[in-house]
């Protein structure tokens, strides 16, 4: 491997990348500093890009060449060829959003030249603005609208406790069921802390697939709180509100429901509803609006790029007529 300069030999990566769904969802002065920060990088045929077990570091744009991603179930077990990637492919991204070990490796086919950033960049600039959240009651209130819950942990982990309703897709086998997937519904990501979700969401994501992630996971949800048989108070309590009958009386007289606080609280509720639905709308217009930019901001660089040709064409035709000059 070896680093090289960045060199606009070829635009066809920058075209792959502002086509693609997740980069079109960034703002345009996040793809700016994305195109400033990219590093150029070479592999020789046969050569490992990524090693299974090893720690992530880089986010990687294919700009040139061919690559293959394989994975070994185990430490002994032969190579399972899952993917074969070329120029505007992007790899890497799955270590850096659960900070687990590379579950897979990348090699080079040919001689192959690469884009990358690396893991603070990739965050800052890709993972923050990309990935949407939501809370255990936000997400029950999605899935009444039709959303589906998928669970990306392992058939083990997911038979020992899941949440009802919930489909079963571990993450390992997501990428070869994408197809299988409803693109039409949105769906929420659940996994044991929030992490693996994050990486199953960017492949959705990638793939044109409406994903949210249930923050903190299964491990975030709160427990529904515990009712003890017995009362409270203690036997002493009983028996001094036994001995002064008036007390019984104030209790009761606090303990009754007040219709009136019953139906503020429903009122309450409902324009809390209200208000979400209005935020929902308000993110989708804002989604249709950072689109729009998007594609102005791509129509910018195709400009550029062909004043590019223009000013490079319009050199060379000088230099011709100033030779054919000098030979007159």
């Amino acid at each position: 491997m070896f680093i090289e300069e960045t060199q606009d030999d070829s635009d066809d990566w920058m075209s792959a990348l502002l086509r693609s769904p997740i980069f079109q969802r960034l703002p345009p002065t996040n793809l700016q500093k994305i195109l400033m920060s990219l590093e150029a990088v070479h592999f020789n045929k046969g050569e490992v890009i990524v090693d299974q077990g090893t720690m992530g570091d880089y986010y990687y744009l294919i700009k040139n060449g061919h690559c293959e991603l394989t994975r070994k179930p185990s430490p002994n077990a032969k190579e399972i060829k899952l993917a074969r990637m070329s120029a505007g492919d992007t790899f890497g991204e799955d270590s850096l959003l659960s900070d687990a070990p590379r579950n897979g490796s990348i090699r080079a086919l040919t001689d192959i030249s690469l884009l990358r950033l690396n893991k603070p960049q990739f965050v800052s600039l890709i993972k923050e603005p990309s990935l949407a959240f939501v809370n255990y009651t936000e997400m029950q209130e999605v899935v009444k609208q039709g959303a589906i819950l998928l669970d990306v942990r392992t058939p083990d982990e997911y038979e020992s406790n899941h949440i009802d309703g919930s489909i079963n897709e571990p993450f390992f086998s997501l990428r070869m069921q994408l197809k299988t997937l409803d693109k039409e519904k949105p769906i929420i990501v659940v996994c044991s802390d929030g992490k693996t979700s994050e990486a199953a969401v960017f492949l959705l994501l990638r793939n044109k697939i409406n994903a949210m992630i249930l923050k903190g996971g299964m491990a975030g949800i709160n427990p529904e709180p515990k009712h003890d048989a017995t009362p409270s108070g203690t036997t002493d309590d009983i028996e001094v509100v036994l001995d002064r009958p008036e007390m019984i009386h104030q209790e009761c007289a606090v303990k009754q429901p007040d219709n009136n606080v019953s139906a503020s609280n429903n009122a309450q509720d409902e324009h809390i509803r209200l208000l979400q639905l209005e935020i929902e709308a308000l993110k989708m217009t804002n989604q249709q609006l950072n689109d729009k930019c998007m594609k102005l901001e791509f129509d910018k660089q195709n400009a550029e790029k062909q004043a590019r040709l223009m000013h490079k064409q319009l050199e060379k035709l000088t230099q011709v007529l100033d030779k054919l000059k000098a030979g007159e």
